[in-house]
């Protein structure tokens, strides 16, 4: 099947600007549905959604990062393409009745959600939406404009549904199904508009003997990975109090939101680099590979800088004056998000394509063990602080961990010149920060100056210092715009 080689700055664009509209979204809509809906109600949708989620969960599997990896790998071929796509679309649909089962049999089995019925019924329509939606297949053939347009106007259409069927306390089941629309709605017109790539149909052929070991072992990551992240919020619930859970959420959320971002940089080399690797296009490879590490430390550093000197202002304007404490937590998240995102990197530009899933989990249940042993020795004293010290200790682990193993296969050599320019701009972001809080006293004008002028300042900085990699990214707009 022949294809032109899309360029990779756009498509971390494309796949940033989608992840940024699935953040934008609630921060929209849950403001407006609060208020209308009040504490109780939504905290029925919270409390159910987080039932389904489990669930939601078990029908994935590990298929989707299991599918980019190895669809790409035969991307080129459309018979080959298509035999594999039918066959995880079929293995999807096993996990999904398997999830559905069980979900049921949970809810009958426990009194306490019977009451919760439609909403979980709601709720639950979201596995179906992922498996229909197949958006696996688009990352392989590197289609982030379509999902990205698409995302734009499902969006829009459940903003819209939102504010048409969501006006009193009772309608919290409408709430719950335009948040079903905006995450999963339209993934059924993914399935038809995937005609234009492959025919997907259900095929008894399934490859288990193939499949089924590395999709269970990203499975397991996930889960270990979703385990540790989520095992913070319950110890500190059970040695501490609801004040500090509600702290560290906060920050929490703010932290998880930028690493979705982030990530979204690096997700969409996966499928270009493993099918370098299947076609033995090692230089290829190599290169795709470094262009994109120093692609996203040139974003990575100027946001952790970013959120460590406007920590304060985005606590105050994310949740108000009463979560105040939060910035502190806030600050040690955004140290670790620097090791996280290394780590993502390696994940997925390195040891995923490399088939080396089992080093990932290896270092997700180290992480994990390290993480939760320290919340029980430190959250006591620390409280959200001490959560967010864990946190960063455990990324620092995974990290280095990974690092060990990766530089045996891939040496990321960028030049001191390309250091130094980042540096000086992260300098410029803290120097613009510390003139602000010295001539600027209105809250609000401090902080879009802060922002406006680290950018302006740090852009600069790298150009005027001719980094190759924002120089190749300029260049690259440059051309699409001419063309």
């Amino acid at each position: 099947m022949e294809r032109k080689e899309k360029s990779i700055g756009v498509n971390a664009l494309l796949n940033g600007l989608k992840t940024i509209l699935s953040v934008i979204f609630p921060l929209i809509t849950y403001p407006y549905a609060a208020r209308v809906l009040q504490v109780e109600n939504m905290g029925k949708v919270d409390f159910s959604n987080s039932v389904v989620s489990y669930f939601v969960l078990i029908a994935g599997l590990g298929i989707a990062t299991y599918a980019i990896r190895e669809g790409a790998r035969v991307r080129d071929s459309k018979e080959d393409l298509e035999a594999f796509s039918s066959e995880m679309f079929s293995i999807n649909i096993i996990s999904v009745a398997i999830s559905i089962i069980a979900l049921v049999i949970v809810v009958v089995a426990v009194p306490k959600f019977h009451s919760y019925i439609p909403l979980i019924a709601v709720q639950s329509l979201a596995i179906f939406g992922n498996l229909i939606g197949v958006t696996w297949l688009y990352s392989i053939v590197e289609d982030y404009a379509y999902i990205t347009v698409r995302s734009l106007v499902v969006h829009i259409i459940a903003l819209v549904l939102l504010f048409l069927f969501v006006h009193n306390e009772s309608d919290y089941v409408p709430y719950a199904a335009t948040t079903v629309i905006a995450n999963a709605g339209a993934n059924i017109f993914n399935f038809f508009h995937a005609k234009k790539y492959v025919k997907i149909r259900f095929t008894r052929n399934l490859n288990l003997k193939k499949h089924i070991k590395p999709i269970m072992i990203i499975f397991a990551s996930t889960v270990t990975t979703t385990i540790y992240v989520n095992s913070d919020k319950t110890i500190l619930g059970f040695l501490s109090d609801e004040f500090h859970v509600g702290l560290y959420s906060t920050s929490v959320n703010v932290y998880t939101v930028l690493k979705s971002c982030i990530a979204a940089v690096i997700l969409v080399a996966l499928p270009r680099l493993s099918n370098y690797l299947a076609t033995n296009h090692k230089k290829e490879y190599e290169k795709t590979a470094i262009d994109i590490f120093k692609m996203f430390m040139m974003i990575l550093l100027p946001v952790m800088v970013g959120i460590f000197v406007t920590s304060d202002a985005v606590i105050e304007i994310i949740a108000g004056a009463s979560y105040a404490e939060a910035a502190t937590s806030l600050r040690i998240l955004s140290v670790s998000l620097a090791f996280s995102m290394i780590a993502t990197y390696y994940t997925n530009a390195v040891l995923l394509p490399m088939k080396q899933e089992t080093v990932v989990l290896k270092g997700t249940i180290m992480s994990a063990v390290l993480n939760i042993v320290l919340n029980f020795a430190l959250i006591g004293t620390l409280k959200q602080n001490g959560a967010a010290f864990t946190t960063l200790l455990a990324e620092v682990l995974m990290c280095v961990y990974q690092y060990f193993y990766v530089r045996k296969v891939l040496r990321i050599k960028v030049s001191l010149h390309y250091v130094i320019s980042l540096l000086i701009g992260c300098i410029g972001i803290i120097i613009v920060s510390a003139v602000c809080d010295v001539f600027l006293t209105s809250f609000i004008v401090n902080l879009i100056v802060k922002i406006l002028m680290s950018i302006i300042v740090y852009i600069t900085a790298l150009l005027a210092l001719k980094n190759d990699a924002a120089l190749s990214m300029v260049n690259g707009f440059l051309i699409k715009i001419k063309k």
